[in-house]
């Protein structure tokens, strides 16, 4: 049994594929990689299956050990990533590398991340994936409901990550593949365009002017389960009181405070606050790459709109 292992980790780090979709009418999260085009683009890089698990390492900080030869891919944010050989607890012959890019990782080697210096997830991928426990067809690790024990346990230093088949190699050759942009992620403000709600449509005029054209900084309180965002205080008034209801990947919703929240990946699957919309699932990919203090707004959008932009998205995988 082969594997690669853990042995520093000062940040936060699960095992993520696409998630398990059909299970919130059960009551559970969807999960699944924040940022699913850099996900699915390790992926590609390895002509693994699309929905092969990976790690999602969250500000870096991990050194891991391998006890075979595997090829691998770093992609998201950049780690200033180092493979080198471990000797008497110290790492020597550090060589640089980047993401994007296959690289050999050879039995006893080291590769070592550092904190980014922007963006939050980094995505590593190896060929053929990693053995994991599945619940509800899924590998993902919600973190809100990782003490149930459905899924992997929490990772922690000294965690092995077994290798689903440590034979396999990416195929060489990957001219077929088609070409992937690699601006998909903006530096910046990023402008999250959204689907209205009915709530939203019936606010005045000037209500809705007021949430379009306020800039968001995004709070230090945003985590995998949603993004909380600070700004002047929308007043809902007489829309203010609603009821338990589903919500979904991507529901802003709009407490008390008047302070929006963007719901993410490790989201509740019922909600009782107002909801104003939805952002679409591309914008909300690169919310996940989002730090504190950096700063959004909204534009609404139509369905067909929305629609557009996904099915571009999904063709590029």
């Amino acid at each position: 049994m082969s594997t690669l292992t853990i042995t520093q980790l000062k940040g936060s780090a699960t095992l993520q594929d696409l998630g398990r979709n059909e299970a919130q009418h059960l009551g559970f999260s969807a999960s699944g990689a924040a940022d699913e085009y850099s996900y699915c683009l390790a992926n590609q890089l390895l002509a693994n299956p699309k929905n092969t698990p990976a790690l999602e390492i969250t500000l870096g900080q991990i050194t891991l050990t391998t006890d075979t030869s595997c090829t691998f891919v770093l992609t998201g944010a950049d780690c200033r990533a180092q493979i080198g050989v471990a000797k008497n607890e110290a790492i020597s012959n550090n060589q640089g590398i980047t993401n994007n890019k296959r690289y050999q990782l050879n039995a006893g080697e080291t590769l070592t991340l550092d904190t980014p210096k922007q963006q939050l997830h980094t995505y590593l991928a190896v060929a053929g994936g990693f053995q994991c426990k599945q619940w509800l067809n899924s590998a993902s690790q919600a973190c809100n409901e990782l003490l149930l024990g459905f899924a992997e346990p929490v990772i922690t230093r000294g965690k092995q990550l077994t290798f689903a088949n440590s034979k396999v190699r990416a195929e060489k050759n990957l001219s077929h593949r088609k070409r992937l942009p690699w601006h998909f992620h903006q530096p910046g403000h990023l402008t999250l365009r959204f689907l209205p709600s009915q709530l939203w449509l019936n606010l005045t005029e000037l209500k809705q002017a007021q949430f379009i054209k306020q800039h968001y900084h995004i709070s230090a309180q945003s985590n995998r389960m949603g993004y909380r965002l600070k700004g002047s205080a929308l007043e809902l008034g007489e829309h203010s009181s609603n009821l338990s209801k589903p919500v979904c990947y991507g529901t802003i919703q709009c407490p008390s405070d008047g302070q929006p929240i963007v719901l993410m990946k490790d989201r509740q699957t019922i909600g009782g606050y107002p909801v104003l919309g939805n952002v679409i699932q591309t914008d909300l990919f690169r919310l996940s790459q989002k730090r504190p203090g950096e700063t959004v707004s909204f534009l609404p959008v139509t369905l067909m709109q929305a629609q557009a932009q996904l099915f571009a998205f999904q063709q590029r995988f």
